[in-house]
């Protein structure tokens, strides 16, 4: 990036240099210096204007998922996206379960604020998200918003999945198998593991075989494609690759939020706008050099320039998971993506597809840390932040009775 110095002074030699001679000075600052942005909203602006023809929205963040200003600025540019262009299903990276005991809950007018923040998870259960999580609440109860998860892994929040999963395995099962397998899954979820009831290899085996048992015999009076699935064989299927992956490491977690979305889709009007709420490296638009494919990759296949993936980085600052104490970032090296883009000191700086065709190959911590690529590759724009700070976490105990 050169400096804004430099260019006033390149300014100044119009009247001694030709134009083209002017812009070849200014080489790949052009681009750069046209993305600089000072304040979240203009940048936010930028975003929604770049995205909003297209049907699918993938919404990055850096793995760590602990960046409050990233949350911030994802939260107004949903906003936008639901507001200006007709955006209408918001699916997070998070366990599919408990948003579809909160859809049921929706239909049946039962749904409550603590059930979607239960389902959304102790990742943007944050202070600073408490006012937009709450407006969500309301235009999914009202029916003009659609909230689900992607995620086949029950977390610690997940009330709904521990209260109906071991039922659904059992009632699928005979009952010579039923209630060992029902023990077992409650065990799990729980986490009632002891002496005599370790979390052994044997144990892990028992939840791989009862989950995928369930989920084939749930699913046996239909073509059990995963479009055509209802909700309690979703859960099961779900369940059943939960477990074989933490024995097997497959199928990968990508693989699995790209057919729960497909599952999604399937269940909605073809008119739909989705959003996806994940994590940078889930969003990319091809595999590269990670050892899996990205969820990004699939729907870029699928969906073409319909699609757009939009990366979030930061040049430096701090970081908390899930109310974990909080962790610095390593300021981002000179020539990096993150670097150049905050040259001429924004606080938020959007690079659009331009701008990052320009840069080229250059490092930057978009998947965690510091690699190598041509980033135009990967996403249609990114959204970079001079200094990232820790967000305030709700409490995230049961209120009670």
């Amino acid at each position: 990036m050169i400096p804004y110095q430099f260019v006033i002074k390149v300014q100044n030699m119009r009247r001694c240099i030709g134009f083209g001679i002017l812009v070849g000075l200014l080489g790949l600052a052009v681009p750069l210096a046209q993305a600089q942005q000072q304040d979240l909203s203009s940048v936010v602006a930028r975003v929604v204007e770049d995205v909003c023809d297209r049907k699918v929205v993938l919404l990055g963040e850096l793995p760590s998922h602990g960046e409050a200003h990233t949350f911030q600025a994802k939260a107004q540019i949903v906003e936008g996206l639901v507001a200006q262009c007709g955006f209408d299903v918001l699916l997070f990276e998070a366990g599919i379960y408990d948003f579809l005991g909160f859809e049921a809950a929706i239909a049946e007018q039962q749904a409550t604020f603590w059930q979607l923040n239960r389902a959304v998870g102790r990742f943007w259960w944050t202070q600073g998200l408490a006012d937009w999580r709450r407006g969500l609440f309301e235009q999914a109860s009202a029916g003009t918003m659609f909230l689900g998860g992607l995620d086949d892994q029950p977390s610690v929040t997940s009330d709904y999945a521990r209260s109906v999963l071991s039922d659904l395995v059992a009632d699928a099962l005979p009952p010579s198998q039923a209630a060992s397998c029902s023990a077992a899954v409650d065990r799990n979820l729980f986490w009632r593991y002891d002496d005599e009831h370790a979390f052994d290899e044997a144990a892990q085996i028992l939840l791989e075989r009862c989950a995928q048992q369930a989920a084939n015999a749930a699913g046996e009076n239909d073509a059990s494609a995963d479009t055509v699935r209802t909700p309690p064989q979703m859960m099961l299927a779900n369940l059943a690759s939960y477990y074989h992956r933490q024995r097997a490491n497959a199928p990968d977690r990508d693989t699995v939020m790209y057919r729960n979305l497909r599952w999604y889709r399937a269940r909605r009007s073809d008119t739909s706008k989705v959003i996806i709420w994940t994590a940078t490296v889930h969003a990319a638009r091809q595999e590269g050099a990670r050892p899996d494919r990205p969820l990004g990759s699939y729907l870029a296949a699928e969906w073409g320039d319909k699609l757009a993936a939009i990366g979030f980085t930061t040049y430096a600052g701090a970081s908390s998971m899930a109310g974990m104490p909080s962790q610095p970032f390593p300021e981002a090296p000179t020539g990096s993506l993150e670097a150049r883009a905050v040259t001429n000191g924004g606080a938020f700086v959007y690079l659009d597809a331009l701008s990052l065709r320009e840069l080229g190959v250059v490092p930057s911590r978009l998947f965690g840390r510091f690699d190598s690529f041509d980033w135009s590759t990967y996403f249609d724009g990114v959204v970079v932040i001079r200094e990232e700070t820790p967000p305030v976490f709700e409490a995230w105990q049961s209120p009670g009775p």
